[in-house]
């Protein structure tokens, strides 16, 4: 392979055509590739949310879920169904099998959905989307509308300006909107006039009906032209109320009956911006569009469009500003990086020894490494940054040792080129195999899936590419480079060669000492690592800091059945005493959830959006939270608060098994419930669980209307009748749409107040065609108690208790088991134990054997280029050692553990290989040239300490920006650079020290610094 690669490079046209196609393609990708918070969530998951305001979980059950899961449980490739159903509203969850396609699955689930579309109630509309959407939630925004400007104006404005503009921008995947119905002439019938006049409902149903026409007329020839006929029948207000409906005693006019009222149809949900009612609008992007050149389109495309007076578009929320501030920190860091970096080459090899071709080499590798991740549908964000990060410092390690082994050539007296074959020649197995080594350790990241998956792949892809570009530079572009320009030798600054000399007389002493006590110096380096394992103990843990949004978003709850007025009234509250906050901007509360979205919560639940003031820094966002939440404290109000990209991340994530479930399986809701209870008192003693939530099943107040069939069959009523005339006055119809320009106008049926109706109001309501008759002479109306929510599970009825472990899954399962163990169910009733942990046992076995292969190919690799089993063995057993160092940078920086500092220690793994094989590769090439193994070992450690110092150097130097934190961009990062920088340190110490003494020892020599 060596003689192919060195006759390759005698042909420096074609590399040239090469570097020129693949640098080209890089740039490409640099500028094309999206730029997001996180990965894309493109798991096979897919959610349906159907919302029928005003409906029982019972009635949901029969009315929507059933249906809808008849349909999906048949699906190819679906692996589990879920459904979560509660008053008005049912969330299906189907996951597919591994490796399906998301977008795909989607499809055939909006197939399924549309064939259960005829079985649905009128009003359904089911919403679906892929799991983990929530975090393509790009922007938010709030229409404010001055007091006494016409609502139905406002929503005309939104829906047929705003929305579309927003609609239009490139990249836009969905705008939602919430706060006010849609535009819509509202008859308000009066009972009492109605009653006088002996008019039924279903009267007023008929003739305002019959108001909507839009029929094509044909045409006639006038002339030399055909003109269209058409007949349209466009009333307004006015017009209504003139329009005649007929009673027993003739027709009577409709403003008679009913006032006619241009406005917005009721939703029984709320946005207050600031206390006051607002719309609010939800943007969401495509999968792959970046987010910073949406956002910035978005803006754009609000201040063209035109509004009403006294209506205002007020930012909330723009992802933007987060990816934004991440890149151009991150960037800059990196710029910082390299360019330190490169400066300390440059003073170590001097300006004039070809160093310069290294900081070449770190831009190209890093540029064909983007490249990479472009052309495989990645793109950057915090994973792939931190790999970028990493590769940083690690890309100038294979062109460092390929430069320096051409420099020794030439040092011992080669000519130019002779010296460059030579050189790579010596160099190349032991580059290949440092890099492969390093990769190899990232591969079975690769075959994580999951929510592992999502997070691993990218960061280790990153990786992949970055080393596999920084080998190709290596061993094409320094030696060709070095080959056509100028020879020079490595002059090194006296400073520089002082401080090589000192420090390799320092490291002399260290290697010395560790061969001639080896065990203590085992002994030691185990004591190090668990000492770091102990400070890891005490270091704070948290999923995934990030930049200080300019925003905070605070969820909350209210007890099961709190209505939406006292909701309402408890915001309006709540949103004055934060505007008095000093930090805060704005205030937009969201209570409910609206019809067309993939919101959930009920009219007791909901999130504040709080918009800090522009100034204030994100030092401080800890403390403004803690006073926020202080701040929002009330009697049985339950609340939580973070940063929106964490609370997207939790919706995201929101599909996937809970770390620890219990599910209780039955027919009977009342008895399961009672059953629930049974078990929560139970587990709530298992030392093994904390935060044990039970709120399923919770009965609320329902009122039941039974029909009497004698008194509807004397009133010539059907069942089907009196519900129609109950829903029309009580939950509202639609019983007719205008042509009104470019969307109809609804013509929309319901009592004013419907909601303030007593239970005798209810029972004087007048239904019938023929004459008013009192809704409590047809049935019969009484309290009772319906389950607030409950699920069914692959079709079967369900209740879930849930929890937090605080051991091992499959310890808390256990003892859980045991709690349970002398618990009777009922006949009908069984439990399972779900949650994470099923998911968790398969990710782990799977990861384990991608694990076993990875280290048996890293073995092999390693035993089959090094002669004999010590070498081998000695690398496999640094891997564990080389922790050590990034686990007291760590604990020393007083930095938290996230999840891409914990992906740092998995790199680590490959990282602290590359210098010790490198060294013990010369030292058994100069013992097979015939030196005794102490003075081939001093050669190496000799030829090799200055590519391994510069190599540590420049990695250190590299990440070092990150590392303390320049620009709020890089709080995500720096905890990975703190881990990889200490971890690097620490292995060339033990690659320079203790692995060399322990290939020595017990071979009976020593070295010639320590004489026997």
């Amino acid at each position: 392979m060596a003689e192919a690669v060195l006759r390759l490079l005698g042909r420096p046209a074609l590399w040239l055509m090469i570097y020129a196609a693949l640098l080209g393609y890089g740039l490409f990708a640099l500028f094309n590739i999206p730029e997001e918070v996180l990965p894309a969530f493109n798991y096979p998951e897919v959610s349906v949310t159907v919302h029928l305001p005003g409906t029982t979980a019972t009635d949901m059950e029969a009315m929507v879920a059933t249906p809808l899961e008849g349909v999906l449980l048949g699906l190819p490739g679906v692996s589990n169904v879920r459904s979560t159903i509660s008053d008005g509203l049912v969330e299906t969850d189907l996951r597919f099998a591994a490796a399906t396609s998301a977008q795909a699955d989607l499809q055939a689930v909006n197939g399924a959905v549309e064939r259960a579309q005829a079985s649905l109630p009128p009003g359904a509309r089911p919403f679906t989307e892929i799991m983990g959407n929530a975090i393509n939630e790009v922007a938010d925004y709030a229409v404010r509308f001055a007091p006494g400007t016409s609502q139905a104006d406002v929503a005309r404005a939104v829906a047929m300006r705003l929305v579309p503009a927003l609609r239009a921008v490139p990249g836009v995947q969905l705008v939602t909107t919430a706060g006010l119905g849609g535009e819509a002439l509202w008859v308000q019938p009066d009972l009492t006039a109605m009653a006088q006049a002996a008019v039924s409902v279903q009267a007023l149903q008929q003739a305002l009906a019959g108001q909507a026409m839009l029929v094509p007329g044909g045409s006639l020839s006038l002339g030399h032209t055909d003109a269209l006929m058409t007949f349209g029948n466009t009333p307004n207000a006015a017009a209504l109320a003139q329009m005649p409906v007929m009673g027993p005693h003739g027709p009577v006019p409709l403003g008679a009956l009913a006032r006619i009222v241009h406005s917005t149809t009721p939703v029984h949900q709320r946005e207050l911006l600031d206390g006051e009612p607002a719309i609010a609008l939800v943007v969401f992007k495509q999968q792959g569009a970046s987010t910073v050149p949406v956002t910035r389109a978005l803006a754009a495309a609000i201040k063209s469009v035109a509004l009403p007076d006294g209506v205002a578009v007020v930012r909330i929320y723009d992802q933007g500003h987060l990816v934004g501030a991440t890149s151009d920190d991150l960037r800059r860091n990196l710029l910082i990086g390299g360019v330190l970096a490169i400066a300390g080459l440059l003073a170590v090899l001097g300006a004039g020894s070809g160093a310069w071709l290294l900081a070449l080499s770190l831009p190209a590798s890093l540029l064909l490494g983007i490249a990479g991740l472009y052309a495989t549908g990645q793109s950057l964000n915090l994973l792939t940054f931190g790999a970028i990060i990493v590769a940083l410092g690690l890309v100038a390690d294979d062109a460092i040792i390929v430069l320096e082994s051409i420099f020794h050539r030439w040092e011992a007296g080669d000519g130019t080129w002779p010296g460059i074959w030579r050189g790579v020649r010596e160099i190349m197995a032991p580059d290949i195999i440092g890099t492969l080594t390093t990769a190899l350790v990232f591969v079975p990241l690769l075959f994580t899936g999951g929510l592992a998956g999502l997070f691993c792949v990218p960061f280790a892809l990153g990786m992949i590419f970055a080393l596999g570009a920084s080998l190709l530079v290596s061993l094409t572009l320094i030696p060709l480079g070095l080959g056509l320009l100028p020879r020079h030798a490595v002059r090194p600054p006296r400073a520089a060669q002082t401080l090589l000399t000192r420090l390799m007389g320092w490291n002399r002493r260290l290697f010395r000492l560790a061969l001639a006590y080896p065990r203590r110096a085992v002994l030691a380096c185990v004591a190090l690592l668990l000492s770091s394992l102990g400070a890891m103990s005490l270091v704070s843990v948290n999923v995934l800091p990030l930049p200080n949004e300019g925003v905070l978003l605070e969820s909350f709850t209210l007890a099961p059945g709190t209505s939406l007025a006292d909701t309402d009234a408890l915001m309006r509250r709540l949103s004055a005493r934060l505007a008095q906050d000093p930090a805060v901007e704005h205030v937009l509360a969201r209570i409910g959830s609206a019809a067309d979205s993939a919101y959930t919560e009920p009219a007791y639940a909901g999130e504040i959006t709080i918009r800090l003031k522009p100034k204030v820094g994100g030092a401080s966002l800890d403390a403004i939270a803690a006073r926020v939440q202080a701040e929002t404290q009330f009697p049985s109000l339950q609340t939580g608060i973070d940063t929106p990209t964490i609370e997207r991340l939790g919706e995201s994530l929101n599909g996937l098994p809970q770390p620890f479930a219990l599910d209780l399986y039955g027919d009977d809701l009342s008895q399961m419930t009672q059953t629930a209870q049974a078990i929560a008192q139970r587990l709530s003693g298992v030392p093994g669980l904390s935060d044990l939530f039970n709120d399923q099943g919770y009965p609320e107040t329902q009122i039941r209307i039974t029909p009497r069939p004698a008194a509807l069959a004397a009133a010539g009523i059907t069942p089907a009748a009196l519900s129609g005339d109950v829903s029309a006055l009580i939950a509202g119809q639609i019983v007719a749409e205008l042509p009104d320009g470019a969307a109809p106008l609804p013509l929309y049926l319901r009592l004013p107040d419907a909601a303030l109706l007593s239970l005798q109001g209810l029972k004087a309501l007048p239904v019938g065609s023929a004459s008013a008759t009192p809704l409590g002479t047809l049935a019969d109306i009484s309290l009772a108690t319906s389950p607030n929510q409950f699920m069914h599970i692959d079709g079967a009825r369900a209740l879930e208790i849930l929890a937090t472990p605080t051991t091992a899954p499959n310890l808390a399962i256990a003892q859980a088991k045991r709690a349970l163990a002398g618990l009777t169910l009922p006949p009908d009733e069984r439990i399972a134990f779900g949650g994470l942990y099923p998911m968790l046992e398969h990710a782990a076995l799977a990861l384990g054997i991608a694990a076993i292969a990875a280290v048996s190919a890293l073995a092999w690799v390693l035993f089959l280029r090094f002669s004999g089993k010590r070498a081998p063995l000695l690398l496999l057993a640094q891997i564990p050692l080389a922790m050590t160092g990034g686990g007291l940078a760590l604990a020393v920086s007083g930095l938290g553990l996230n999840g891409i500092g914990l992906i740092g220690f998995l790199a680590l793994a490959g990282v602290s290989l590359n210098h010790g094989v490198v060294l013990l590769d010369r030292a058994q090439r100069n013992e097979a040239a015939g030196m005794s193994p102490e003075a081939a070992m001093d050669e190496a450690l000799n030829v090799r300490f200055r590519p391994i110092f510069l190599t540590t150097a420049v990695a250190i130097l590299g990440m070092l920006p990150t590392a303390l934190g320049f620009g709020a961009g890089a709080a995500p990062e720096q905890g990975l650079a703190v881990v990889i920088g200490g971890g690097i340190l620490w292995s060339a110490l033990l690659s320079t020290n203790l692995l060399p003494a322990l290939y020595l020892a017990g071979r009976g020599g020593q070295t010639p610094e320590n004489p026997a």
